[in-house]
């Protein structure tokens, strides 16, 4: 399927050829967007083609998920034949064209070099996992950076890995800021460029930004594992009477003044001020106390079901959230149902209606992105020389 032409990007031709998450979620973000994707293929299918988790039918949900909105055509790019249909496709001579964004090893005339001498204002967008040539995922950049290290209760000695990759999922978003940032570059002063990113970069970048590279550099030590408490604030899981599990955080003087009248502990978080000289509406003193605010809060907690709970807390400013699992998140939280704009019920092929969901992005200049849940392509590549 090829893009409505709808959105901000409407214009705008990428080809991909690209694996895993990052690099083909940055072009089906796109896509969302109006740009018109290309993904190529070699006849079996890419890397990821029947990567779990899978439908019924066998067809991969993660393929499926990451390449909606895209059109699918055949080129092996294995082959020199492969490659020179993807270069065709990429100097296809249209204005909005010229782009090519790949997280896989390039050959031959889908180089940098020959694309950007082939074609100069083309934007060429690499991927990789290190800068220093090192392969590398998500999962192995996880435990690079530190915070597989900073993860899990105190008495833990292992790491703790994520279950969902964000570095990706950061990775793909930060691709496609580049390539529009070259976009821009380039209707400006008609030159393409070579975009290149990696992996690993990010992680350090994020862990850097957070402060938490210059924490280590500084004290000399890493910082030490915190269990499930925010890390300088307030915010912990607690158990309900009923087995559930919920989280309330409080990072500002507001949300802790409606989570202690919420729970009707003012005069007990009063008396433990006093006890220990500290000011409670202070997000510093409340993590010093966190272990006696906790124990208040657990012993209320321990008193109630989860109804009872969210009775007390809904509608009076407290940032809380029950834990749900994914299907309770389907069965309980009306965000993840079709009284959220966000989702459709869309059909793919092999898969059944599933909740699709459009760009998350809303702008007022084009509400007819929300309109419409682009399906993913066919599940086998259309069999299609350039044009």
């Amino acid at each position: 399927m090829t893009s409505s032409g709808k959105g901000p990007l409407a214009g705008l031709r990428i080809v991909e050829s690209t694996a895993f998450i990052a690099a083909p979620l940055a072009t089906m973000s796109l896509a969302q967007l109006g740009a018109e994707v290309i993904r190529l293929d070699p006849p079996e299918g890419g890397l990821d083609y029947r990567r779990w988790p899978l439908a019924p039918s066998g067809a991969s949900l993660y393929w499926t998920m990451l390449n909606r909105g895209k059109r699918l055509v055949t080129a092996d790019l294995r082959t020199s034949a492969g490659r020179d249909i993807a270069a065709d496709l990429i100097d296809d001579g249209h204005d909005g064209g010229g782009i090519f964004v790949t997280n896989l090893p390039t050959r031959g005339v889908l180089t940098p070099e020959v694309l950007l001498k082939r074609r100069p204002d083309a934007i060429v967008v690499t991927l990789d996992g290190s800068p220093d040539g090192a392969s590398a995922i998500d999962y192995t950049v996880h435990a690079a950076c530190g915070a597989a290290m900073m993860t899990g209760d105190p008495d833990r000695t292992g790491p703790v890995n994520n279950a969902v990759p964000y570095w990706d999922v950061i990775a793909g978003r930060t691709l496609a800021m580049g390539l529009l940032a070259a976009e821009l570059d380039r209707r400006r002063s008609g030159r393409g460029q070579h975009m290149a990113l990696s992996l690993m970069d990010v992680a350090m970048e994020t862990m850097t930004n957070l402060g938490i590279s210059a924490e280590a550099e500084l004290t000399g030590a890493p910082r030490p594992r915190q269990g499930n408490w925010v890390y300088g604030s307030f915010g912990r899981d607690f158990a309900t009477g009923c087995g559930r599990w919920f989280i309330v955080v409080a990072v500002t003087k507001k949300q802790w003044r409606a989570l202690v009248q919420a729970m009707e502990l003012t005069g007990e978080m009063a008396a433990l001020a006093e006890a220990h000289s500290a000011d409670l509406e202070d997000e510093h003193s409340r993590f010093e106390l966190r272990d006696p605010i906790g124990a208040l809060i657990q012993r209320w907690a321990s008193a109630r079901d989860l109804a009872a709970v969210a009775s007390a807390f809904d509608g009076a400013s407290v940032c809380w959230s029950p834990y749900r699992d994914s299907a309770q998140m389907l069965a309980e939280d009306p965000r993840a149902s079709l009284a959220n704009p966000l989702f459709q019920r869309r059909a793919h092929p092999g898969v059944p209606e599933v909740l699709t969901t459009r760009s998350p992005i809303r702008l007022s200049n084009h509400p007819d992105l929300e309109s419409g849940v682009a399906p993913a392509p066919g599940r086998m590549p259309e069999k299609e020389q350039a044009s």
